[in-house]
Order: C-alpha cells, then sequence, then structure tokens
C-alpha cells in the first residue's frame, strides 16, 4: 500500500508516546492509514486477533476488512472490526453472566418508542397526571438517551437543557426509572444499554476489565470526533490496562453533536489520555485545490482553530466553484436538472453527479423534478427498509423465536391475522409467556387458536428453520404472504423487499447475528436494491455523506436558514458544528462543486431573513477568487424593490 510522508509516518509509529491522534482532514486518507496501521501491525508479528478496529458504521467496517483481506489475505479474518455498540454486544454475548444479561433482545428506536409509550400513558394514568403540556414520548427518549449518551444525571441534564418544570423533571426521571424496569422484565436491551451496561461493568469489576481489554494489543478507532462520552469512557478503559490506541479523526468534520458526539474530545486526547502524539495528515487526494481553497476558507472564518489546511494532491483544474443562485427553489430544481441532461448527453454518466440536501424534506421540489423528467435517482437518507412495516412483521417472528418474552414482536405478530386485536392478542401473550420452550409455546398456541390457523404454522416454520437466516426467512415469507398481502397495498414492490431481505441473509450464519445487525444499523433500501453500476443520480444528506464523494458536486438548498440552520442561531457551539456541516458538503466534490440557492426557500427569504441570519450566513462575504456568482432570473427592475424589504423584515 502506498503511503504518503505523512501517513508513513503515522503507520509506522512506535516512539515513546503510547498513543496515536491522526488528524486527518477531507479526502486524506483517514480509512487507508487506519487498514495501513492494522497491515503494519500484523507485519510486525502481531496476532491479527489482538487487533480491534471501532467503526461508527457497521458500512465501514465492512470496507476495512474487505480492504485488509486484499493487504493481508485470511489473517485479517480474524482482527476485530465493527462498531461500538457491536463491539459492545459481542462481548456480552460471551461473558452474559459477568454483564448481568441473559436471552436478550435489542430493540431498535421504534421499538423503544412503542414501550415508552406505554410507559408514559400508564404513568400519567395512574398519577392523574395531564397529558397536556407532559413531554411527548419521542421527546422522553430523546432526553433520556442524549443524558446517558453524555454520561449526565438525566435530572442534572433536563434542568439544564430543558425549560420544563422541576415537578415535571421528577416526574419524567421516574418514568425513566419505570422504563428501565419494564425493558428488564420483557428481557430488552436498547442502543443505550449496549455502552453504559458493558462500561459499567468494566468499571466496577476491575479484574473483567482487565480480561477484556487485555484480549487486544492496540485499538484503531475511526472517526474519533464523532465519539460521544460514553464511547469515550470506553475507551479510557482501555488505555487504563495500558492497551495502545490509534485514533484517527478530523474536528473539521464532527457533525453528530444531535447524537452526543463531543467535539472537544480531540482537543483533550493528550490530557485525557497522556503519553500521546498527535500527527496531522493534510495531503488531499479527493479534490482539485480549487474546492479546497473555498473550504479552507471556510474554516478560517471560524473563531476556532482546526489546524488542518488541506493541499490538493492532483493541484488545479483552472476554475473555481459556481454559486448558482435563482429567485424560487422550483427555477433551482428545474436548472439543476436541465444540467444533468445537458451533462448526460455529452456522455456524463449520472453516477458522476451527486446532489447533496441540508435535509431530505429541502430535496422534495428536486426529486418531483426528477420524476418528471425520468431522470433516474437514488436517495440515500431516505426510507429505511427494515423500518418498513412489512419488515417489521416478518422481523417481529424471528424476535419472537429468538426471545419468547419479546412482547412487542408477540403483539405485532398475532395483530397480523384476522379477528385478534390488541386485547385479544394480550391475553394470548399472557397464556404463553411463562412456557419455556417453543414446542409447548406451539402446543397451547393450537390450543388457544385452533390446530389449523395459520399462525400456528408459521410459528411452527420459524422455529423449525431458525438455525439458517435463509431458511428462515424463506419459511417466514411464504408463510405470512397471504396476511401480509391482504394486510398492505401495493404488495408487488413490498414483495421485492422481502426478496431483497432474504438475499441479505445469505451473509449471515445464524439468525440472531442477522437480527441484531438490522435492529443496531437498519439498511436504506438503497443500500441493497441498487448496484453501484446503477447509472441514476445521488440525493443525499449531508448527515449520510461522510465518507462519500462524486466528481460533481451540487450543494442546493444553501441558503442562509440552512447554514447555519435557522435552530442553532444564538447557539455559538451549534453554528459551529453549521459552519463544519457546509464543510462537510463541499468536500465531497472531486472535479467540480457546484452551490446553489434561491430567495423563497420553505418560506426563507436569503436576502435579508433577520438581522442575525444575515450576520452569520457562511457564504455572505467569500472573496470572488474562490467562488462564481451566477444571478438566474432576475432584471434590474426585480432588483428594484428589494430595499423596501429592509423595512419589512
Amino acid at each position: 500500500m502506498e503511503l504518503n510522508a505523512e501517513q508513513k509516518e503515522a503507520v509506522t509509529y512506535s516512539g515513546e508516546a503510547r498513543n496515536v491522534l491522526v488528524t486527518a482532514g477531507a479526502g486524506c486518507g483517514k480509512t487507508r492509514t487506519i487498514i495501513a496501521r492494522a497491515a503494519h501491525l500484523y507485519s510486525r508479528g502481531t496476532d491479527s486477533s489482538r487487533i480491534l478496529i471501532m467503526t461508527f458504521t457497521n458500512r465501514a467496517a465492512r470496507e476495512i476488512k474487505l480492504r485488509l483481506k486484499s493487504e493481508i489475505g485470511v489473517a485479517s479474518e480474524q482482527m476485530q472490526a465493527g462498531t461500538f455498540h457491536a463491539f459492545c454486544l459481542k462481548v456480552m454475548t460471551k461473558l452474559p453472566k459477568s454483564f448481568g444479561i441473559s436471552g436478550l433482545s435489542i430493540i431498535d428506536s421504534d421499538d423503544q418508542n412503542s414501550l415508552m409509550g406505554l410507559i408514559r400513558k400508564s404513568y400519567l394514568k395512574q398519577r392523574g397526571k395531564a397529558r397536556k403540556g407532559f413531554p411527548k414520548t419521542k421527546a422522553l427518549l430523546t432526553f433520556y438517551s442524549y443524558s446517558r449518551n453524555t454520561c449526565q444525571e438525566p435530572e442534572e441534564y433536563m434542568k439544564s437543557q430543558s425549560d420544563l418544570e422541576l415537578d415535571t423533571i421528577k416526574s419524567c426521571c421516574e418514568l425513566f426509572g419505570q422504563y428501565q424496569e419494564a425493558k428488564g422484565a420483557r428481557g430488552y436491551l436498547d442502543y443505550d444499554d449496549l455502552l453504559e451496561r458493558f462500561s459499567k461493568a468494566l468499571e466496577q469489576k476491575p479484574r473483567l476489565r482487565a480480561a477484556v481489554c487485555n484480549l487486544f494489543e492496540e485499538v484503531l478507532v475511526d472517526e474519533m470526533q464523532d465519539t460521544n462520552p460514553i464511547q469515550f469512557e470506553i475507551l479510557k478503559h482501555f488505555s487504563e490496562e495500558k492497551v495502545r490506541l490509534f485514533c484517527v479523526g478530523d474536528p473539521a468534520q464532527s457533525i453528530y453533536r444531535f447524537r452526543g458526539a463531543a467535539f472537544k474530545h480531540v482537543y483533550q486526547f493528550q490530557e485525557i489520555f497522556g503519553s500521546s502524539i498527535t500527527i496531522p495528515l493534510s495531503l488531499n487526494y479527493r479534490s482539485y485545490q480549487e474546492i479546497l481553497d473555498l473550504s479552507n476558507w471556510l474554516l478560517d472564518k471560524s473563531p476556532l482553530d482546526y489546524k488542518n489546511r488541506l493541499t490538493a494532491h492532483r493541484g488545479s483544474c483552472g476554475h473555481i466553484p459556481r454559486l448558482e443562485e435563482f429567485e424560487h427553489h422550483s427555477e433551482e430544481a428545474s436548472w439543476i436538472a436541465d444540467l444533468i441532461v445537458e451533462r448526460n448527453e455529452a456522455e456524463v454518466p449520472l453516477t458522476d453527479f451527486m446532489i447533496l440536501y441540508r435535509s431530505s424534506y429541502d430535496a422534495k421540489t428536486l426529486e418531483a423534478e426528477l420524476i418528471r423528467r425520468e431522470i433516474p435517482y437514488r436517495f440515500i437518507g431516505g426510507t429505511i427498509l427494515t423500518k418498513s412495516a412489512h419488515v417489521r412483521d416478518i422481523i417481529s417472528l424471528l424476535r419472537l423465536v429468538r426471545n419468547t418474552r419479546d412482547d412487542l414482536a408477540w403483539l405485532r405478530f398475532l395483530q397480523l391475522w384476522p379477528r385478534i386485536g390488541e386485547k385479544t392478542a394480550e391475553k394470548i401473550f399472557e397464556a404463553l409467556v411463562l412456557l419455556s420452550t417453543n414446542e409447548m409455546i406451539k402446543v397451547r398456541l393450537e390450543e388457544l387458536l385452533g390446530e389449523a390457523h395459520p399462525a400456528v404454522a408459521a410459528f411452527a416454520a420459524a422455529s423449525d428453520r431458525y438455525d439458517s437466516p435463509k431458511d428462515c426467512l424463506k419459511a417466514v415469507t411464504k408463510a405470512l404472504n397471504p396476511a401480509l398481502r391482504d394486510r398492505y397495498d401495493n404488495w408487488q414492490q413490498r414483495s421485492k423487499d422481502l426478496e431483497l431481505l432474504i438475499r441479505v441473509s445469505e451473509n449471515y450464519q445464524n439468525t440472531a447475528d442477522f437480527i441484531d445487525d438490522f435492529t443496531l444499523e437498519p439498511l436504506n433500501d438503497t443500500d441493497i436494491s441498487k448496484k453501484a453500476s446503477d447509472d441514476a443520480v445521488t440525493l443525499i444528506t449531508v448527515h449520510s455523506a461522510k465518507g462519500t464523494e462524486a466528481p460533481i458536486c451540487i450543494v442546493a438548498g444553501a441558503t442562509q436558514s440552512n447554514y447555519p440552520h435557522f435552530r442553532s442561531l444564538g447557539d455559538l457551539d451549534a453554528e459551529e458544528e453549521e459552519r463544519r456541516v457546509l464543510y462537510v458538503a463541499v468536500t465531497r466534490a472531486q472535479n467540480e462543486l457546484i452551490i446553489t440557492r434561491s430567495s423563497f426557500h420553505r418560506n426563507a427569504f436569503w436576502v435579508k431573513s433577520s438581522p442575525a441570519v444575515g450576520e452569520n450566513y457562511f457564504l455572505e462575504e467569500v472573496p470572488k477568487e474562490l467562488l462564481e456568482a451566477t444571478l438566474h432570473g432576475w432584471s434590474p427592475s426585480d432588483m428594484s424593490g428589494l430595499g423596501a424589504l429592509e423595512d419589512i423584515f
């Protein structure tokens, strides 16, 4: 693997410092550096099974393992590579008694919402509290999850981050306790439990911490800037056991504050871990220098020192990025579609285009235009396949076979059938919950529903074939097909989703891993329904675009209300993260960067929507030598009335 001087210094470092922090700018080869480090350790005699690679997505883990295999062969299969959540789950599954778990099921955000909703309803009814004014289920989950991921007590967090009255906050905390008890009674773990339970067990049991951490000689962490405090605590456990840390990240791409990511971690690395060295990577392999000049300027305008000015390995291309301005967002969408058609007719493939939006809502106008013109596209950040109702119906049957205490799965499965409503389903579950084997459950179901009831046959099919993910999914799909066809419209398209699910299951050795993977990281339908060779334009949200790139990138809807987002105004940390969101967007471009915006966009008028927005707009003062602006659809007479808008706004 070819490495530049900066990368080689990081990859081969073996000096006095125990820990290495690699600050790698956009396009500077973060993943390559991680892979090269793992390969280097192996080549120097480190047992591959003693190398742990922590990532933030399963997709990144799969890419790293695939590329490692091409570098060091079958030895790469012994390396542990996966997300923090997946790693914690794997260890706890191997040592269930040490972590106090047994036969537990992972529940996703939809199940969390259902369970929290039940707890909230019961809590308010028992205490005679009014529902109006009390936080909604989704808000409760957000408060609780954020406090846990940032290692704060829920009460203290809510006092500082909400305007709720103290009595309401205390009620919320009581409710959180009931939520935890309800999960325990049902055998559930949610995402946050995986990290919290793992970290607390290692903190409270020094011998367990030593046993787990010393399985590894070095822990390699990708996207260090995205770690939240509880993930950071997990890394500290390794550090306390003198396990080396090799962390790669870019503070300028820290854009997950809403998930609890702590931007400050990168800057506190030496302070927290000690015995550390920081090695910067600044040679960009993705973009031409003109694109990097704009991204460097964007960071230079920040009050923070990101300490990473990028230089293009590819040099200059001779043309600077463009800013295209329109009166209305429909004109903006039409112009983008015109450009795609024009370039495609000149034999530029559609796959060369990536259109980046601040949110999926902002993309609706362009989606409609692409559909109208029959331009193929895929939207990343769109429908989650495993959150589709018909797919969740299938997986619910797999889940209840795995864990017969999973009442949410039972209620979903039983209500698929005619004449079984919520109350009837609850009574059936109560009659089954104490039975210890699937065979006993099958017999009891026959007594309750009748031997010929299709629910009995479906449960038996799932139980009999559970050991083979592919065979199990085939049998379950066949058994549930009549009920699902009657239940849902557009069954022809939905049935294709189930075919895709079966195809993906071929990659799994056991059904439990299949369930856990799709719960921990749900797949977008585009992830598995589209092949890389499909000629289609990519629409993507900026938060989904980390790690992606394209020859021609269009940052659309770049209005004052989006950069920074209007909800961030007044919060300096939030506004600064918005700068990083824009930085991530513009650094996706390889050859050509186009920024578009319109005056009227979701009722936001970018000329002067408010003094605060006007003052903070990131693209307000870009030098002409960095960005070429073109005004579309305006005439001098159009512009003459703008002065009056100062009085209106």
